[in-house]
């Protein structure tokens, strides 16, 4: 994290509503990629994340350490993404998709191919946000962010070596999850 993050944290945690949209402008766009790989719904991707970044800053005179303000938010928006996931799984149909139906058809050689790879996406998504907190943190920044473990553990206030851990077991994890669904 650079110096002028952790000044900027600092200022927001003391109510300084300009430090904390500078703030805002430096991760929205990485929040909202990952809220969208999870949700595959724009509208909801942003809802999420503008919510993130709402309960952040309801939140933020609690963070203990300035430093860790990046994978602090990821957290609140991967819980938030968890959350919205339980709300609409069930309401949504492949007919209803929010993502569309072209989404499903746009690269795909036939129709049927293209619900085996929502239902592949939509396992891999479930597999994902069912590992713990603290490896679903590191699986998400690492695979998705192409964060290097360096960054995952300045981000995380964390050790390289409690970083490599905690993504071998959720590699693990996902493995036994999605065993015979790839």
């Amino acid at each position: 994290m650079r110096i002028h993050e952790t000044e900027l944290v600092r200022r927001a945690r003391d109510g300084d509503e300009t430090a904390f949209e500078a703030l805002f402008r430096e991760y929205q766009s990485t929040m909202y990629r990952v809220a969208l790989h999870f949700t595959g719904a724009p509208e909801l991707a942003a809802d999420v994340t503008q919510d993130a970044f709402v309960r952040a800053w309801e939140r933020l005179p609690r963070l203990r350490d300035d430093r860790a303000f990046g994978g602090w938010i990821r957290a609140i928006l991967l819980n938030l993404v968890r959350d919205s996931y339980r709300v609409h799984r069930d309401q949504v149909s492949l007919e209803d998709d929010p993502r569309g139906a072209e989404s499903y058809a746009s690269d795909e050689p036939t129709p049927a191919d293209g619900v085996a790879r929502g239902q592949l996406e939509d396992s891999v998504r479930r597999a994902v946000m069912s590992l713990p907190e603290h490896q679903r943190a590191v699986v998400v920044m690492h695979h998705l962010e192409a964060m290097s473990i360096e960054d995952i553990a300045d981000a995380l206030g964390l050790k390289k070596g409690t970083v490599l851990s905690r993504l071998s077991r959720g590699r693990k994890m996902l493995q036994k999850k999605l065993a015979g669904k790839l």
